[in-house]
C-alpha cells in the first residue's frame, strides 16, 4: 500500500514538475515583455520632453499627473503642458537615459531613470545627469504616468 501511495507521488510530482516550469518561464516573458515595454514608454518620454512635444506628452501622462520638479515645486499635467514651447531648433536640447530600471506591481510600476541631458548655447554644449522615479500605472489597457520626481544629480 505505502509503496503505491509513493508510486502515485512520484508520478504526479514528475507531471506536474514540467508544466510549472513552463508557468514559470511565461511569467518571466510576461514581465520581459512589460519591462521592454516600460523602457520604450521612457524612450518616448524623454524624446518627447526634449522636443517639448505636448501630443505624445499628452498621450503618455495621466489626466492626474503629480511632476515634482528638482526644486520641489509640484505641477499637473495641463500646467505642464501649457509650459511645452517647442525650441527653433530641434536638437538644440538632447538627452540619453543612461540606466532604466523597471519594478512591477501587478497594474504599475516604479521607473527609475538616469539620463544626462545636453542644451547648446551658440557653440558651447553643457549637460547635467538627472535621477527620476516615475510611477506608472495601467489604466484601460494603456500605460500612463501618474508620477515623476526629478532630481539634478550633484557631481
Amino acid at each position: 500500500m505505502m509503496k503505491n501511495i509513493f508510486s502515485l507521488l512520484l508520478l504526479i510530482t514528475l507531471v506536474a514538475a514540467p508544466a510549472v516550469a513552463q508557468s514559470k518561464k511565461k511569467a518571466i516573458r510576461s514581465t520581459q515583455k512589460v519591462e521592454s515595454e516600460l523602457i520604450e514608454l521612457e524612450r518616448q518620454l524623454s524624446e518627447a520632453l526634449a522636443r517639448q512635444d505636448a501630443s505624445v506628452l499628452d498621450r503618455l501622462w495621466s489626466e492626474t499627473l503629480v511632476f515634482t520638479f528638482p526644486n520641489g515645486q509640484i505641477s499637473n499635467k495641463a500646467q505642464r503642458l501649457a509650459a511645452q514651447k517647442p525650441s527653433a531648433d530641434p536638437n538644440q536640447l538632447t538627452n540619453r537615459n543612461e540606466e532604466v530600471k523597471v519594478h512591477l506591481y501587478g497594474n504599475s510600476a516604479v521607473v527609475t531613470v538616469r539620463s544626462r541631458w545636453v542644451d547648446k548655447a551658440g557653440t558651447q554644449q553643457y549637460g547635467d545627469p538627472y535621477q527620476a522615479t516615475h510611477v506608472w500605472v495601467k489604466q484601460d489597457g494603456r500605460w500612463h504616468l501618474v508620477a515623476a520626481h526629478v532630481s539634478q544629480v550633484k557631481t
